[in-house]
């Protein structure tokens, strides 16, 4: 059975040979510093070709620890635009298309200037938008996915092109804080500038997929809406502000390519959100933190596992920087979870961190591929 084929057939709830697994997805990179750690341990040179994302946390993309691990997937990356380059100012931050600026701390990038932070209209009216068309952004993705469609076997998705879609990227423009409050005391506002969020999404993601599209199994869409003890908001007010949206968007989407699916992460203790996620017409969940609060995989599996198709789930907080022993208890758990009558895709459940040793992230893979395969009995 080729990767494809495998793919397709967990994302139809049907048992393929075995479990498919996933790496460099939207939430299954890994941090550049053990990436460049993991590729010398194994030999590897360090490619400036598969530095895809420069600038972020995961900037590399390399296929060839794909190919050590086993994994079914290739995975387009929307490219920089042509028309606009980061830019500092005095006091040293560092100035995205949206006009966030963000500054460097321990290794992470942290918003420190939030450009719709005083909350006026007038403000979000003026403000100056990233340019969706720009031919930067996708020259080259339709070749390359075809290519990789007609000349091997992977299964092929589109990963993120807004990373926070609506909800974070608000925060991110107005602070958090702001942005919270603002759904309780300036409703008007908050329509104004999830309408505008909606737009430009739709606008991207039409435009990233018009070329890629009908070669993908799905397009990935990250966007945080949970702690580990449990939601950021209520789901009233995820009815109230952005499920309309979310609906607009993905149909826009699939008005445009018919047979693609939605994959969408969310971190946290998302449960009680599911069902309006569903709703909206996602495909694919992916998260599942398991020691999040309510986010027990056995559970969600009986609740919703003839809903969606499930990806992820692999405890990256204790599990995976754990022993050997744990590593591969908790792959087998999640697949015992997850697996039966189809339906899932082993990955982490986001992206593999400098806590991680070398040895662990292999037995991760080495586990999926040792337990994966079906039959597969549940607890």
């Amino acid at each position: 059975m080729t990767s494809r084929e495998r793919v397709r057939m967990a994302l139809s709830h049907q048992q393929p040979d075995r479990v498919p697994v996933d790496l460099w997805g939207s939430a299954s990179r890994i941090h550049t510093e053990k990436y460049k750690e993991i590729a010398g341990e194994k030999g590897l040179d360090i490619r400036e070709e598969d530095r895809l994302r420069p600038g972020k946390t995961t900037e590399y993309v390399d296929y060839r620890i794909s190919d050590l691990v086993g994994s079914d997937f290739r995975h387009i990356n929307i490219r920089e635009p042509e028309n606009f380059a980061v830019y500092y100012d005095e006091d040293g931050n560092e100035y995205d298309e949206w006009g966030i600026g963000r500054k460097l701390y321990q290794g992470f990038k942290a918003i420190t200037v939030n450009p719709l932070a005083d909350m006026e209209m007038d403000t979000l009216k003026k403000h100056r938008w990233p340019d969706t068309a720009d031919a930067g952004r996708i020259r080259g993705l339709g070749a390359i996915t075809k290519d990789w469609y007609e000349n091997t076997d992977y299964a092929i998705t589109a990963t993120s092109a807004i990373s926070g879609v609506v909800f974070e990227n608000c925060q991110y423009l107005c602070g958090t804080e702001n942005f919270l409050m603002a759904l309780y005391e300036d409703e008007d506002y908050v329509d104004a500038l999830v309408d505008k969020m909606t737009e430009l999404n739709i606008e991207m993601h039409l435009n990233y997929l018009k070329d890629i599209g009908d070669y993908c199994e799905w397009v990935e869409f990250t966007e945080d809406f949970a702690s580990q003890s449990g939601l950021l908001i209520s789901p009233e007010l995820f009815r109230r502000f952005f499920k309309k949206g979310h609906i607009e968007l993905f149909k826009a989407i699939k008005r445009q390519h018919p047979n693609i699916k939605i994959w969408f992460h969310s971190c946290g203790s998302v449960r009680q959100l599911i069902p309006e996620l569903i709703d909206c017409g996602i495909d694919i969940l992916n998260g599942l933190q398991p020691l999040a609060r309510n986010m027990d995989s056995f559970e969600l599996k009986k609740e919703f596992g003839d809903q969606v198709v499930f990806h992820g789930g692999i405890d990256i907080q204790h599990a995976v920087p754990g022993t050997l022993e744990e590593v591969e208890a908790e792959a087998r758990t999640r697949i015992a979870a997850f697996a039966p009558g189809g339906g899932y895709i082993f990955a982490p459940s986001n992206h593999i961190v400098g806590d991680v040793p070398n040895e662990n992230f292999f037995k991760l893979y080495e586990s999926a591929r040792q337990y994966g395969r079906y039959p597969i009995g549940g607890r």
